[in-house]
This record gives structure tokens, sequence and C-alpha cells, in this order.
């Protein structure tokens, strides 16, 4: 019997035969699929007869693929999972609650996302969409449900509620390190390789003068439009970066950055989480708002064997 082409196979013996195989066993398929192993078998014989190859070799109790079937099984598998995917997209995504972020892409990157997985798990009800902005202007009214962004707490129209009381801190990589040594007096480090970012009322020229007015300091070897950009800069590491504690929070802790100076700068500004007043109300904000202050609230509490600052600097006063 020839192959018959610009046909389907029989979708139960297509089902059949990727079950057995992804088991290599005709038992484990038939308690899958709720039948027989006898009708395992008879179906994954009618796919072989319709595709006129041997997709088994049968080895007392157990199974083995031939070389046509390791070819088939990934196509299968695939297509199985894609169905069952789209179809639950289609008709179950009307029980899911869309929730429309729009963050600052450097927070977004270093402090929400490694955080989502909890989110997820204590409200899987919640589809979030996340828009990554580099912008410190609220978008238009509608377009999103909650915004995260770096600015001063003056924006009309919208209820801005403080997140983090931000500092800026001086880290470089492990490596960096080895030649420019952590804790310089600021007349040698204002010598060292420096890395910053653009757009930001406050940099180098501040962290320098707030410790002292006379020091002089030399320009950043890079400047790099995000705070990203420039912490994946100092992880290679290119230089020193003054940056913001909370996006390289965890970087610290897991020691792939090191604080390169005790001093912290206050910032003048911080991360807001701004609600548009008409949808203060809602269900989803609120369950959002909730978890993010716990997440922070949780993030910020004391630890009681710890009473230093950052990496065991203790914090400058200017």
């Amino acid at each position: 019997m020839q192959y018959k082409a610009h046909r389907l196979p029989p979708l139960n013996a297509l089902l059949a035969f990727e079950t057995a195989a992804r088991y290599q066993s005709l038992t484990r398929a038939a308690e899958e699929l709720c039948v027989t192993q006898g009708a395992i078998s008879q179906r994954v014989k009618q796919l072989e007869e319709f595709l006129n190859v041997r997709l088994f070799i049968r080895r007392g109790s157990r199974i083995e693929l031939t070389d046509e079937a390791r070819s088939y099984l990934p196509l299968l598998s695939w297509l199985f999972e894609s169905l069952k995917k789209g179809t639950d997209e289609l008709f179950r995504g009307e029980q899911l609650t869309q929730l429309t972020l729009r963050v600052a892409h450097s927070f977004a990157e270093h402090w929400l996302i490694p955080r989502l997985a909890r989110f997820h798990q204590a409200y899987p009800g919640i589809q979030l969409r996340v828009q990554a902005t580099n912008h410190a202007i609220p978008d238009e009214p509608g377009e999103v449900d909650l915004e995260i962004i770096n600015g001063y707490g003056n924006w009309p129209d919208r209820e801005a509620e403080q997140l983090t009381d931000d500092n800026w801190v001086v880290v470089a990589s492990p490596a960096l390190l080895v030649h420019y040594p952590a804790d310089a007096p600021l007349h040698l480090l204002s010598s060292y390789p420096k890395l910053g970012c653009y757009g930001y009322r406050e940099g180098w020229r501040d962290w320098f003068r707030q410790q002292d007015k006379q020091q002089g300091y030399g320009s950043p070897l890079m400047e790099f439009s995000t705070s990203s950009l420039a912490i994946a800069a100092a992880l290679q590491g290119l230089g020193l970066l003054l940056v913001r504690y909370p996006l390289v929070k965890q970087l610290l802790a897991r020691r792939e950055l090191c604080q390169a100076h005790p001093y912290l700068m206050p910032s003048q500004s911080n991360h807001y989480l701004l609600i548009p007043p008409h949808k203060r109300s809602q269900e989803k904000i609120r369950v959002f708002r909730q978890w993010l202050l716990q997440e922070l609230a949780q993030e910020n509490a004391p630890k009681k064997e710890s009473h230093t600052s950052l990496s065991g600097f203790t914090k400058a006063v200017p």
C-alpha cells in the first residue's frame, strides 16, 4: 500500500502514536488516553498502513522507535502542544483578567521581572502585559492600567504613590576592582574609568561635589541611554558605574557587582506608582498594588544581623 499523499492521517492514530512514542510504552499511552493497550496498538498499526512505513519495533513488552518514528515524533508533539495552547488562549482567555503595565525599562528588568513568578503564583487569573519605557512622562489616560516610572511625583491627573527612596551607589565588577581598588580617595577615584547614564538630572558631578566641592573629576568613559545598558557595561568590567541601588541590589547580593565606594548619594527622584483616578477602584488594580507594596515592604524590612549599608560600608553623610 502506498502513502496517501495530500490526505490527513487519522487523528486518533496520530494521537496514539505520539503518546506511545513519547513514553515508548503502549501501556502508559493507554493510561493517558483512557483506552485499552490493544486499541493503542491497533491505531498505531492503522497509521503505519497509512504512511506505509514501520514506526515501532516491538521487543516483548517494550517498543523501540524506528528512524522514521524518531523523525516524525517532534513534529506531532509540537502540533499537539500548539493546538492545546491555541485552544486555551481562544476559549479560556475570557476567564483571565488582563492588566497592562507601563514600567521604566531598567526597573522592569532588574526589579519587577525577577519577582513576577510570585505574582503569577498568587494571582493566576490575572494576565500581565508589560510595556517598557524610558520616558518619565505618563502615558495617555486609558492606554494602560498602571505605570511605574521614575520622576518627582508631580504629574497632573494621576495618583502618584512613591515606591522607593532611592540612593545612588557606585558599583563595579570584581574583575575591574582588581586593577582599581574599591574605596579609593576621591582624587584617585576621579581618574578611574567611569560609566554613566545621560538624561538624569543627577550624575557623577553631583556625587563628587556632595563630598568635596573642590574636587574635580574626569568625564565618564561611556554614557548610555538606559541604566540596563550601563549595568551590562559594568558587568563587563568597563568602568565604575553610578546607579540607583534598587537596580543593582540583586547583583550586589550575588557578588556579580561590588560596591566600590561607601558614599550613597540621595536621589532627587524616585520610582512612583501611577494610577488613573477612574481605575482606582478596579479589583485588578487593587490586587497588583497590594502585591507590589508587600514585595517592597518585605525587601525593605530591617535585617537584625546587619547595621551597615549595602555591602558592609557605613553610609557617609555629606
